[in-house]
């Protein structure tokens, strides 16, 4: 008698509301830099929404990811994008991504290495991807910067 319906429960998230955490080992560079590391391991939390979209994107996401950049620095970024659904694939589904943020880390002797980056170390970043997503996994490929990085995520509904 005393517990609660399970419709009358509210939800942590409004209906549609998703949390994405992510993670991407490392960044493949397209060029050459003798102070890359070999490791980055990015992690990522990211919240899914179907609103606040625009450009007839399906959803829209903000986060924020922890790193070490390509030059070993413990770095972070703050984020928002949009995701557009693009075609079915493999019993999942093929979207499309674009993020624009804040990244903080980038430090002397790397700070000119980073657009934008000023004397706090905080700069400007544009990532676009390509992703797929099936049930709760997915996997997603981005540019960021002069490298690729390959991440694999879950996504947890409320």
């Amino acid at each position: 008698a005393l517990a609660l319906p399970a419709a009358a429960q509210a939800q942590w998230l409004p209906a549609g509301d998703r949390i994405r955490i992510a993670y991407a080992p490392k960044a493949f560079h397209v060029t050459h830099d003798p102070d890359y590391v070999d490791w980055n391991h990015i992690v990522a939390l990211e919240w899914l929404t179907p609103r606040y979209t625009f450009w007839d994107a399906n959803r829209t996401h903000f986060g924020l990811s922890l790193f070490d950049n390509s030059y070993g620095q413990f770095s972070q970024s703050l984020y928002a994008g949009l995701e557009w659904d693009w075609t079915q694939s493999l019993g999942g589904d093929v979207f499309l991504s674009l993020s624009l943020g804040l990244v903080h880390g980038y430090k002397e002797p790397y700070e000119d290495k980073l657009p934008l980056n000023n004397a706090l170390g905080v700069g400007l970043t544009l990532v676009p991807a390509i992703g797929w997503q099936r049930g709760n996994i997915g996997f997603a490929a981005a540019l960021t910067g002069s490298a690729i990085t390959l991440r694999v995520s879950y996504t947890f509904d409320p």
